[in-house]
């Protein structure tokens, strides 16, 4: 948008991210994805109607190809390998390359200008209002809790639910910190268990709050604690020290980039973690992370200067 400032910018994202948008002045439009295919064609005959310059996939599964023949573009590019896309429409890179590093070239195809490598996140009155409210309800601070996201976008990013249960005792024992837990409809049970075997008032989760709100609230916690997931380039973009658990996915592909050492304590499962890019058969590298190695890492991130 700013390399084309009288250029209308459309986003195709799927519904629970969709609030993270709201009040984003670089953005004319947000259209809500579904991947079922019964739902395509009436967003396809929506989006038909529009003729786009360029179409930029920055990221998408194979159910998208269904939805391609309805996109009415003098170009389409992508930086993942679809073998439905044509040669001349995808990316090649070698070596390993940062995700948003691989977006950065894609928008340079179409003469745009890389300008900051954080998502940007814009808080409406209410959103922030909202946010306030709840850390009010809940007895929070600023700066005086710790945001726990127990939640992963699958099974092989997530740390075992038993050491997270271990990692926040050993916080409400060792400081005077209280806790906020976070997470997907699939960890709502492991909430609302830890929630109700914590101290009482201290640890809170935001299971009612949507994604924006809930970013709110990882703005103003004093650390987050997370696997490599969503929420942790939320914690990135707020400028949140962040300690970020990584599994079979290379951190060279998924994690900090161009973030200030202060903002990011990083926990790897052993030295050839970064050889395991995507590769799912090495689901048990997480469970190699111990919760002792976990906690000397809070402590490590709790000197470094936090954002209140």
């Amino acid at each position: 948008k700013k390399s084309f400032p009288g250029a209308n910018l459309d986003l195709l994202v799927l519904p629970p991210w969709k609030c993270l948008f709201a009040g984003n002045p670089h953005v004319s439009r947000v259209w809500e994805y579904h991947p079922s295919w019964y739902r395509q064609p009436v967003l396809g005959f929506r989006l038909r109607r529009t003729m786009f310059d360029a179409v930029l996939i920055f990221h998408a599964n194979k159910d998208f190809r269904r939805l391609l023949p309805w996109l009415r573009s003098r170009q389409v590019l992508a930086h993942q390998g679809f073998d439905w896309l044509r040669d001349d429409q995808k990316l090649v890179f070698e070596g390993i390359r940062h995700g948003i590093e691989k977006r950065w070239l894609l928008i340079e195809q179409i003469g745009a200008r890389p300008d900051g490598a954080q998502m940007e996140l814009f808080f409406t009155e209410d959103e922030a209002a909202a946010g306030r409210d709840f850390l009010q309800r809940s007895g929070l601070s600023p700066g005086r809790y710790i945001y726990l996201n127990v939640g992963a976008s699958g099974s092989h990013r997530r740390w075992p639910a038993d050491r997270f249960t271990a990692l926040a005792q050993k916080i409400l024992d060792a400081t005077s910190f209280k806790i906020v837990l976070g997470g997907g409809p699939a960890e709502t049970p492991l909430i609302r268990d830890m929630t109700a075997r914590g101290a009482a008032g201290r640890l809170v989760h935001t299971l009612p709050l949507n994604l924006k709100t809930d970013g709110f609230v990882i703005g103003q916690a004093r650390l987050l604690v997370t696997c490599d997931t969503g929420p942790m380039h939320l914690g990135f973009a707020l400028k949140v020290p962040t300690v970020a658990l990584f599994g079979s996915y290379d951190p060279r592909e998924t994690g900090p980039f161009h973030l200030k050492p202060d903002r990011c304590v990083p926990v790897y499962p052993g030295p050839d973690a970064a050889a395991a890019s995507g590769d799912l058969s090495r689901t048990q590298d997480l469970q190699t992370i111990s919760v002792s190695e976990v906690w000397n890492r809070v402590g490590d991130a709790l000197s470094l200067p936090g954002g209140h």
